[in-house]
């Protein structure tokens, strides 16, 4: 897998960003953690990331706090 961003749109705070992961591994985490909370996902087109819809704040910083402890294990 050579593109290891996700797009990430807030309703919430009307903030869309991308997200870039370290490595693969990180990347399927990331991609299963915003699954499993319940973020929508829209598949990634062949030159597109894939995007996940965050309905409130509470997802976005339980996003930020999954990548934090990824930074804090070393990965990320």
């Amino acid at each position: 897998m050579s593109n290891l961003k996700m797009k990430i749109y807030t309703a919430a705070t009307g903030v869309e960003m991308t997200i870039a992961w370290a490595n693969e591994e990180d990347y399927e985490l990331g991609n299963k953690f915003l699954t499993d909370m319940g973020a929508l996902n829209f598949p990634p087109d062949a030159d597109k990331p894939a995007s996940f819809y965050l309905e409130n704040r509470e997802q976005l910083e339980s996003l930020y706090e999954f990548r934090r402890s990824l930074r804090e294990q070393g990965k990320a």
